[in-house]
């Protein structure tokens, strides 16, 4: 039952009544505007962290079953991502250093092997292909150089993004009760309906953009490594976690993997038609990926969503946003979709414009069926 004050109509508001929302609304905007200012920069880490904390809450009641520690179940749970990923990060971190080091050591024998091929396809002198190669190499450490002074300046961003990831998941798997009362006593009753609708739909497009983009790394993953066995390219296992990781940055995607294989195999092993396979099998799997692979598992884990919507969100996303779209994208279609489903309300076959049409069409058909009868009535007469 509305209260008084939800009853009165506008023409009954004072001016105090007028200088108060004006006053609040300023500050509700004032605050929305100061909160992303504050966590701008690592939204998309506290995102994760809430998906994460859903994906993982399962796990962590089993746990805290067993257990009976939450605090204790919830680190737990932490650690089965911790360990694998600082696992996977330190071994691949590992082999590519001694890799790029045998490198540099052998950089003169490297670009003599490159100049020899690339002066066999292509009708250039090996001198001035080897000057050129030279300057490209010492263009590469310059760029090498500047990706690691890059990288030292948004340390502190990486480490707080982290930092943000880990505790938002902890808070939310440890805290969720709490989280959840506390939203649901300052949202008015009358919003019932709009906070089921986001928490359905936001939280359904999220699980599915996530679910999929794991997913789909992991096939690519799978898929490099195959190649690199079949082909005989060494460091078979490493490329494929790279794969697997750089894949998430739209950036660099798998084509930093396959491109230089393909060169590899080209070059230095002599294998035209291997590596024009490899990189075939790379430009393949990378359209599919972003147009059918990983838009087909979010649909199908969103569960609300169809292919074309999710392909719009996921491809969108990333062009707006850049790598915070895989998140962001899903999570704004899923609010579009709340809002929408809010304000429209439930379907009602019986008062919409589907069955009007239908009904129309159907009154014409029997109109046009009747014509017929009546021909052909006439026409039996006439005979």
């Amino acid at each position: 039952m509305p209260s008084r004050d939800d009853s009165r109509r506008l023409s009954e508001l004072t001016v105090g009544d007028a200088k108060r929302i004006v006053v609040y609304g300023a500050a509700i905007l004032l605050a929305v505007w100061l909160f992303f200012l504050l966590v701008g920069h690592v939204l998309v880490a506290l995102l994760l962290g809430v998906v994460a904390a859903a994906y993982l809450l399962p796990v962590q009641e089993w746990l805290e079953r067993r257990l009976r520690a939450r605090a204790g179940s919830a680190l737990i749970t932490i650690a089965l991502i911790v360990v694998p990923l600082v696992s996977i990060i330190g071994y691949a971190w590992y082999e590519m250093s001694d890799y790029s080091r045998l490198v540099e050591e052998k950089r003169g024998q490297i670009i003599e092997v490159i100049s020899r091929a690339v002066t066999t396809y292509v009708p250039v002198s090996r001198q001035g292909t080897r000057a050129g190669l030279e300057t490209v190499f010492a263009e590469a450490v310059t760029r090498s150089a500047s990706a690691i002074r890059e990288l030292h300046q948004r340390a502190t961003l990486l480490l707080a993004s982290l930092a943000v990831f880990f505790f938002t998941l902890f808070y939310v798997l440890t805290q969720r009760a709490r989280i959840s009362d506390h939203i649901k006593v300052r949202v008015p009753g009358d919003f019932l309906e709009l906070y089921e609708r986001l928490s359905q739909n936001v939280g359904a497009a999220l699980r599915g953009a996530l679910q999929a983009v794991f997913i789909d790394q992991a096939i690519k993953g799978v898929v490099v490594f195959a190649l690199n066995l079949v082909f005989g390219v060494p460091l078979a296992l490493v490329l494929g976690l790279v794969t697997f990781i750089i894949g998430f940055f739209p950036v660099l995607g798998e084509w930093g993997v396959y491109i230089p294989v393909s060169i590899y195999l080209l070059v230095f092993r002599h294998e035209p038609t291997s590596a024009l396979i490899y990189f075939l099998i790379g430009i393949g799997l990378t359209i599919a990926s972003t147009l059918v692979i990983r838009p087909r598992l979010a649909a199908s884990g969103a569960r609300g969503f169809n292919f074309y919507w999710m392909l719009i969100a996921l491809v969108a996303g990333v062009y707006a946003f850049g790598i915070p779209g895989i998140v962001l994208g899903p999570a704004i279609l899923g609010f579009v979709k709340a809002v929408a489903d809010t304000v429209t309300g439930r379907v009602r076959y019986e008062t919409s414009l589907l069955k009007e049409e239908k009904v129309q069409q159907a009154e014409r058909a029997e109109e046009i069926s009747g014509g017929r009868d009546a021909a052909r009535e006439e026409a039996l007469d006439g005979a």
